[in-house]
């Protein structure tokens, strides 16, 4: 049976982008360890497999809080969104031809869908994994990249991958390294500022108040929108917590000092 692999502006995050012209189709896969394969490589390291947004809005509701067991033994909500998560990993891990081929004629339908309400569209591959596009072949379509199939359309991505040096090459294809304040994770910053440098905006997700500097950047709303491909460059990407991550103590959630907002 046939089933969805993009989400067309559902989430009401990325439908504020039809303000400023833009469709957004959002590619949903179960994060982590949840599909029995790591997609999300650092996210351990991080702390964000905690405060996952797998499980916001109606991904974490279920009936009479009903859950059901994940690939890797984990349980998690019983509703439509993790079931559809689910095949998807599935089909992607599994039947990787069937699953670009699908993909291919989902972005398709999706442009026509966008032209016709006269906004542009623009994809985000890693609504809930963090996978190198770069680096998987669009076969059967072609061998090259998604991006390089579509080459009119902005594709756009979150990661947490500090040496994607190649997704760089890809004028259509954006990038925002995700930031982590969890102590483990500053070696990855680390090397993340010596691929990036000032080419890739770093985003992080604050708990209390956001200071109007950070990591020596100055911090823009990232709520606002998530079309992240139009924001000005050198800046941090400010996020409220949200969901799991309001209780996240992991560190990965970043909790500024007085010092640091009375100095910002």
């Amino acid at each position: 049976m046939k089933f969805q692999l993009l989400n067309v502006d559902t989430n009401a995050k990325t439908v504020k982008g039809q303000s400023k012209g833009y469709m957004t189709a959002v590619l949903y896969l179960l994060p982590a360890e949840l599909s029995g394969v790591n997609l999300c490589p650092l996210a351990e390291t991080a702390g964000c497999d905690v405060g996952c947004l797998n499980t916001a809005g109606r991904g974490g509701i279920a009936k009479d809080r009903a859950t059901f067991t994940a690939p890797n033994g984990v349980e998690i909500p019983d509703n439509a969104v993790q079931r559809a998560r689910l095949r998807r990993s599935l089909m992607f891990l599994h039947d990787r031809d069937g699953f670009m081929l699908q993909l291919w004629k989902e972005i398709i339908a999706a442009r026509c869908m966008a032209e016709r309400r006269g906004l542009t569209l623009v994809v985000r591959l890693n609504g809930t994994s963090d996978i190198r596009w770069e680096d998987i072949p669009a076969a059967p379509v072609s061998n090259a990249p998604i991006f390089t199939v579509f080459r009119d359309i902005q594709f756009y991505d979150y990661t947490k991958i500090p040496n994607r040096r190649r997704a760089l090459k890809y004028r259509n294809y954006h990038l925002t390294f995700s930031y982590s304040d969890k102590p483990e994770f500053a070696p990855i910053i680390v090397q993340a500022l010596r691929t990036y440098g000032e080419r890739v905006n770093f985003a992080g997700v604050f708990s209390g108040e956001i200071p109007t500097y950070y990591m020596g950047r100055w911090t823009i709303n990232g709520d606002e929108h998530d079309l992240r491909f139009t924001d000005t460059p050198n800046r941090f990407v400010a996020l409220k917590a949200k969901g799991r991550a309001k209780q996240d103590r992991s560190g990965f959630t970043i909790r500024p000092t007085a010092f640091q907002i009375a100095t910002a």
